[in-house]
């Protein structure tokens, strides 16, 4: 990913100034919301360290492995967030992320939870549902490309 394309959390800025200063210092995400599109574009970039790192200790797994559920990540869409801001001490995201994986259409919608700790955002936990749907190989590609998912991120 070059610093001039756009960052995959779907802000529409570039990846420069958006989640690649919170990847490289977990510090910059001053509020949930920029924390939730930090992981968010940490998971489709498989950059485990960032996910562990803003993980609070709590609820934090103690292993990440992106080899047991390999995805094709299509999309964010952040839905409300509640609290979260840099004066506050804990915040809700709610949101919507698409997905492929093993050649399934996923939609993961979750409700997470956050707190700051010593000017720290952290993701704590989240309330998931998972619809999952299978795509048939000629249908349009759910990532909206306008191709045939074939030829588009089943091919990936």
């Amino acid at each position: 990913m070059t610093k001039d394309s756009l960052c995959p959390c779907g802000s529409g800025a570039a990846f420069s100034v958006c989640c690649q200063p919170v990847l490289d210092n977990h510090r910059m995400a001053v509020t949930a919301e920029m924390l939730m599109r930090s992981r968010y574009t940490a998971f489709v970039l498989r950059h485990a360290q960032h996910i562990q790192s803003s993980w609070h200790i709590r609820t934090r797994p103690k292993n990440l492995n992106f080899d047991d559920h390999p995805v094709v990540w299509l999309g964010l869409q952040i839905h409300s967030c509640s609290k979260g801001q840099e004066s506050d001490n804990d915040g809700t995201v709610d949101f919507t992320c698409r997905y492929l994986e093993q050649g399934q259409f996923c939609k993961l919608h979750e409700r997470s939870q956050f707190l700051q700790e010593d000017g720290l955002w952290y993701y704590l936990q989240g309330e998931c549902q998972v619809t999952k749907e299978k795509i048939v190989r000629n249908s349009s590609c759910p990532c909206g490309s306008g191709q045939k998912f074939k030829r588009c991120c089943l091919a990936k």
